[in-house]
């Protein structure tokens, strides 16, 4: 039985890690919003701050987090923007870089939310 994720999700990605694996896949999903969503949330600030070595360290970080949770199409945004901080671009351009991906990340929030929700009814 194939799970049913949202198609804003790299599906196949999922699938092929997780298999069909409800409850792995509802863990990566809620680890997801629980730590790696508020140290994204905290990155802009630190872009602000012209903390440079701490935003580096945590855009490294998480960046894997956002394949592990199927949101592919944003790690390789991720990416660019880790370039951009070692590469020193100037803040204000960083920052920007920060919020366009941001809107791509609020919007799949509820996603991931509703789908650890659903996953989690499947499992138990």
């Amino acid at each position: 039985m194939a799970l049913s994720l949202n198609p804003a999700l790299d599906v196949n990605y999922l699938s092929q890690i997780y298999g069909d694996d409800a409850s792995i896949i509802q863990i990566i999903f809620e680890a997801f919003l629980s730590d790696s969503l508020p140290r994204w949330k905290s990155l802009k600030s630190l872009i602000e701050e012209e903390n440079i070595a701490e935003a580096a360290s945590v855009v490294h970080g998480i960046k894997p987090s956002f394949t592990m949770a199927g949101l592919t199409g944003i790690r390789l945004k991720v990416e660019a923007l880790e370039r951009d901080i070692h590469n020193e671009v100037e803040t204000k351009e960083i920052v920007a870089h920060y919020l366009r991906i941001n809107e791509d990340v609020e919007r799949i929030i509820p996603i991931l939310e509703e789908e650890a929700e659903k996953l989690g009814h499947l499992a138990s």
